[in-house]
Order: C-alpha cells, then structure tokens, then sequence
C-alpha cells in the first residue's frame, strides 16, 4: 500500500486512544486501585469525545482486568499493574499477583505435625520429621479473596531464625522464600468444587467453582522448600502465562 495512502486513511480509532491514555494512567497511579474513576460524562468531556467513544474504551478497560463497572458506583479500579508483566513462569505469590483487587491484609497461623507419607516423599523427609502447616487468608476490603495452605520443612523454619509467635514474621519469610533467586517449581493448576472448610473461610458456597494451584518449589540443587495448595475464585483472577513457539 502507498504510503500516502496510508497516512490519510489509517487512523488510530478514537476511543483506542482514550483507553491508551486511561491505561497509561492507571500505571502510573493517578487512580489507584478502589479508587472511583471520573463519571463518564465528566472524561467523555476531558477527552473531547462522545459518550460511545469513552464507553468502548471503558470496555477495553474491563476486558484488561484494569477497572470494574458497577451498577450505581461507576468505574472502580481493580488495579493499576500491567496484567502482562508477570507470568506464571515466574515463581512468585499467584494470589497477591493476580487478583483484580488489592490485597490489603493477611491472616497467618502456624501448626506443626509428623510428615505424612506425601509429605516425605514431596519433601524428601525422613518419617522422624516435622512439617509446619502455615495457613494464609488473603483480604481485599474486609473480604476473603484466596487461601493458602502451605507445607514446609520445620528446619527450614529454624535455620531462618524465624519468630513462630509472630505471624507477621513467619508471613514475610514466606515472601522471603519465594522471591529468593534460583527457585524452580512444579505446579499444577486445576478446577475444582469448594468444600466445606473452604466455603468457611472463603465464603463461597458449597459446590461452587474455584481455581487450585498446586506447586513444589525446590532450589537449584533440587533441595525442597516447600509445597503449598493456593484457592482462588474464579471471577477475582486473571493467570497470565507467556509462551512462545522454539
């Protein structure tokens, strides 16, 4: 195609522009997540466009994950990361990575127990040993939004020095841990029916779907830190996970 052609009739749709800028806004944390954007009458005029123009790119915006539209409330931030930088390639924290709402409280507690036979055989413990079992409740805004049941080794626990009355501590070695270089893992993800427990502490009724991670995460030695199970519900969490052909 000529390229005088193309300058004059290959535009870049209106409303394609407007959600650019929004995005751009939100990554730079002009709105914040739970924040109320603007009414649409109030950007559409911001913008020096229609009503319809604002509303496809407010679409835009939802499909990304990025803004919530709510009957009566308006546009609210869900959250202002770009939902494409971290993938489930990376190890990482799934439930605070991709959840569409922020994450602003945690509930940790600690137990202790004999390994199981899966345990020594997923730790590569001795039947002598002992597993702390750290449960972790995530909340946005006062609701539980995923739940954690996490296995490790007590001795990794005692190397890190780590204060077993204090939640917050055992919370932040278990960040520590997985953001520790030279970690690999082996995950499973799978859809599966909220049980009993589950429906307590989450508050989603018996039966329904929710999403279950399931990982081993080893050094590069292949020396095993830990195994966890992570429960999402599956309207608050968008998984990315980049590939590419060989």
């Amino acid at each position: 195609m000529d390229k005088l052609i193309k300058e004059k009739n290959v535009k870049i749709p209106l409303y394609v522009t407007v959600y650019e800028t929004l995005t751009q806004w939100l990554k730079e944390g002009k709105y914040k997540p739970g924040d109320k954007l603007p009414g649409e009458n109030i950007l559409a005029e911001q913008f020096q466009v229609s009503r319809g123009t604002l509303r496809q790119a407010m679409l835009l915006l939802q499909e990304d994950g990025l803004i919530s539209n709510h009957q009566g409330k308006g546009n609210i931030v869900l959250s202002n990361q770009d939902m494409q930088s971290n993938g489930l390639e990376k190890v990482g924290n799934p439930i605070v990575d991709f959840c569409l709402q922020p994450i602003d409280k945690v509930d940790t507690s600690i137990g202790f127990q004999p390994a199981t036979q899966k345990h020594q055989q997923v730790l590569k413990l001795r039947p002598s040993s002992i597993v702390a079992v750290i449960d972790i409740t995530y909340y946005s805004k006062g609701h539980p939004v995923g739940f954690a049941m996490v296995y490790m080794p007590h001795e990794i626990l005692d190397k890190g020095n780590v204060d077993l009355e204090d939640m917050d501590s055992v919370y932040q070695f278990y960040l520590k841990l997985l953001s520790s270089g030279g970690l690999y893992s082996n995950t499973k993800l799978r859809m599966s029916r909220v049980r009993e427990r589950l429906s307590g502490i989450l508050n989603i009724p018996e039966g329904e779907a929710i999403l279950i991670l399931e990982e081993q995460l080893y050094t590069e030695y292949d020396i095993p830190v830990l195994s966890q199970k992570l429960y999402m519900g599956t309207d608050l969490y968008e998984l990315s996970l980049r590939r590419k052909s060989k």
